[in-house]
């Protein structure tokens, strides 16, 4: 290993490993959904999944990006940052305010009646809390605490599967499942909020005009959040209404596949998000540097795994979803390449957002989504799921590409080039083996994956990386 690249590796912190088994702990809440499917039947846990999905839309509107600006904030000024932390509350609590008003009649609209009620209100209850623990979370991520963000989301989600599971099995009441999960994640609230104003301050003046320039700083990351669920739903929803309904199955089980192995790469933009923002707002001068590291966690892990992934696509899918799913395969042979180009499109989009860039987004975005939607209308109805990942892998290679071009534009001219190359080869090595497993001659494709790893080797060089932002 290169010396430079070896040292910035042997000097990495623990925030990395602490953000991934924070992620890991998402398998407490899949094991609980499981348990809960289980027991409660298809109706009861039908009315429970369609107001959880129901109350993931409406979150939007109660975050309203606060917790991504609150982390931005606190990384850039750890001492003043913080003391928005009430102040975000307060606003996620107004917020949810006209929700509440509006989703009886939204609830009855979607056929929400009796007990489907009740559990959208006990939803969007448990929604706000949520809103609130991501906006502390926020806060710990911004000042670096990533092992105290770690145990607190631990032990929030160790007693919700404890104690909602204990209630679910001694009464198997959907309602009071709920119920139970919303009381603790407020006692969990309440005990974050103590023992942060414990560790710093968390208050500041509070008033109309403060919390009107809050939501105004705020309001880019929450357009950025609604398009990008726009964007990644879309192909799920125009497939519905084009193509036969096993193609949504099939494409549905592609996606959940991706999520799965973009767990990886988010652990290491929960990280960067803050060390960008820090970087820009103290030492500028290091923010190249940090994206250096970022590239070479994302290439030395991610691209790997894309590749073993790629080749055993197959066995992964008949393993976890049965040989009913073999069909989503033809959608993996496209949508696992599309990763290796998404990667560096989510890496401008941290970038963008930490150095307090978010209005670029809008547009940005905005373009995507409309390439996106006029790629599955024409796609689709010829080719179903795999028109809709043809059209997906388009979307990721204009996002990626012009964010960078933008990168450039924005005072970043050498690296971003760098990062536009090591974009176009990271595609073409994660291409590789779902081009072999297409027909591909097995030596050629070897070759071509030598070839294109051979340069991202070169163009990984710290030497010339950073004589070429110096």
């Amino acid at each position: 290993m290169i010396p430079s690249l070896k040292s910035i590796f042997n000097r990495l912190d623990f925030s990395y490993i602490y953000a991934f088994l924070s992620e890991f702990t998402l398998g407490f809440t899949f094991l609980f959904y499981l348990i809960l499917a289980r027991i409660l039947g298809p109706e009861d846990y039908g009315i429970f999944a369609a107001a959880t999905a129901l109350g993931g839309i409406l979150s939007l509107f109660i975050r309203f990006g606060l917790s991504n600006l609150i982390t931005r904030e606190v990384a850039a000024n750890p001492q003043e940052g913080p003391k928005s932390t009430l102040k975000f509350l307060v606003l996620e609590i107004l917020n949810s305010v006209p929700i509440l008003l509006l989703l009886f009649p939204l609830a009855n609209a979607l056929d929400f009646k009796g007990t489907g009620l009740i559990v959208c209100y006990l939803v969007i209850l448990a929604e706000i809390c949520r809103s609130a623990k991501l906006t502390i979370r926020g806060v710990f991520r911004g000042l670096g605490r990533f092992k105290t963000e770690t145990i607190s989301v631990s032990i929030e989600r160790t007693m919700v599967v404890i104690l909602a599971g204990l209630v679910l099995v001694l009464t198997k009441n959907i309602i009071l499942v709920v119920a139970t999960l919303v009381l603790v994640r407020i006692l969990d609230i309440l005990s974050l909020i103590y023992y942060l104003s414990k560790q710093t301050s968390i208050w500041s003046s509070i008033n109309l005009k403060s919390l009107w320039e809050s939501l105004k700083m705020a309001a880019p990351f929450a357009l950025a959040g609604v398009l990008l669920i726009l964007y990644y739903q879309i192909d799920l929803v125009m497939l519905k209404g084009l193509a036969p309904l096993e193609e949504t199955g099939y494409y549905s089980v592609a996606v959940r596949t991706i999520e799965i192995l973009f767990a990886l790469p988010r652990v290491i933009f929960l990280v960067s998000f803050t060390k960008f923002a820090r970087c820009y707002a103290q030492e500028p001068d290091r923010l190249p540097k940090e994206i250096y590291k970022s590239t070479c966690l994302l290439v030395v892990f991610v691209l790997p795994v894309l590749i073993v992934t790629g080749f055993g696509q197959t066995f992964l899918v008949e393993i976890v979803y049965g040989k009913a799913f073999l069909a989503s395969i033809n959608s993996l042979l496209i949508l696992i390449p599309s990763l290796g180009m998404k990667i560096f499109g989510t890496l401008v989009e941290n970038f963008f957002k930490s150095t307090g860039k978010e209005k670029i987004l809008t547009p940005l975005l905005l373009s995507t989504v409309i390439i996106n939607i006029i790629s599955n209308a024409i796609l689709i109805p010829y080719l179903g799921a795999v028109g809709a990942a043809i059209a997906t892998l388009i979307s990721e290679v204009v996002l990626a590409m012009v964010g960078l071009s933008l990168m450039i534009r924005m005072g970043y001219p050498k690296i971003g080039k760098n990062l536009i190359v090591l974009a176009i080869l990271s595609l073409i090595v994660a291409a590789i083996p779902s081009l072999i497993l297409n027909g591909l001659q097995l030596s050629l494709g070897i070759i071509i994956m030598t070839l294109s790893i051979a340069g991202i080797v070169i163009v990984m060089r710290p030497n010339y990386f950073y004589k070429q932002v110096g």
